[in-house]
């Protein structure tokens, strides 16, 4: 059963501002280089925020459509991403808007760790200094609430290896106003499982969740105090960021955190948990 934990709202005119630049130019190599556009490559560490840029390219005023497609199409740029599920997000983007660019990162890249150091080993080879060119910064879309690990990876990299980020805001996030109630008569229903499994997808509603299965602090609202009420009741997280933060925020450790973020990964760590579980 899945509950919708969090509600988006994208902010697509920062984003429509950028590709704007793109139709700027009205000199006949406008189609053919990627020269007037600020950025050398496009970051992205999450479905919501392609959700945002793809919902931008799909509202590019119509006046201003062919002056801004048909450069976009021409671009040869990276678009890096964080897991495979955000790079299968930009399949479509690139099929419809921008086929010259080269998707990188997605599986080999499960975390904003890995991807800003697949990062530092690729995008540098794009340039060449000694031929004059200069190495343009990445532009970095993100959520309201985002870890920055990417831009401070990439931007304290040593001499050369050094590469400026610019990070856009596209979207944010909050926990859902039906979240708490959804997922109390979820687990009403689910109360007689013989096992039950929560799978978390995001930090965002922890808290709830664990006040529906009342695995509560105790009066002195401690974080040692979290107990679990259901022994029959497991959590299971889609990656490191979201067990780090019930740890840190409840002191609450989860049963199994995906070796790799994606539905796969989750399924292989509950096998591998329920395999190795002592009775």
């Amino acid at each position: 059963m899945y509950v919708p934990v969090l509600e988006h709202n994208s902010d697509t005119a920062p984003i429509l501002d950028v590709l704007s630049q793109l139709g700027q130019s009205k000199g006949p190599d406008l189609v053919t280089t990627s020269g007037d556009f600020p950025y050398g490559g496009l970051t992205f560490t999450s479905q919501r925020a392609v959700e945002a840029f793809a919902s931008a390219l799909d509202s590019i005023p119509i006046d201003d459509v062919h002056d801004i497609n048909e450069p976009l199409r021409q671009l040869t740029m990276p678009l890096y991403a964080v897991g495979p599920a955000t790079a299968r997000s930009l399949e479509e983007i690139k099929k419809r808007h921008m086929p010259c660019c080269l998707i990188r990162g997605g599986e080999q890249a499960g975390t904003g760790d890995l991807l800003a150091k697949l990062i530092l080993q690729d995008y540098n080879h794009f340039w060449n200094p000694a031929a004059g060119e200069r190495k343009k910064p990445l532009l970095f879309l993100t959520g309201a609430k985002h870890r920055d690990i990417v831009p401070a990876t990439l931007m304290s990299a040593p001499g050369n290896q050094r590469i400026e980020v610019q990070t856009m805001v596209v979207y944010a996030t909050s926990e859902s106003s039906s979240f708490a109630s959804d997922i109390a008569k979820t687990l009403v229903a689910t109360s007689t499982a013989h096992i039950r499994w929560v799978v978390i997808f995001s930090p965002t509603g922890g808290d709830s969740l664990l006040g529906a299965l009342e695995w509560s602090a105790d009066s002195n609202n401690t974080k040692s105090s979290l107990r679990r009420a259901n022994p029959e009741t497991f959590i299971a997280t889609i990656g490191p960021t979201t067990r780090d933060y019930m740890k840190k925020t409840f002191d609450f450790s989860v049963d199994v955190c995906a070796a790799t973020p994606s539905p796969e990964g989750v399924r292989q760590g509950i096998e591998e948990f329920m395999r190795t579980r002592v009775v």
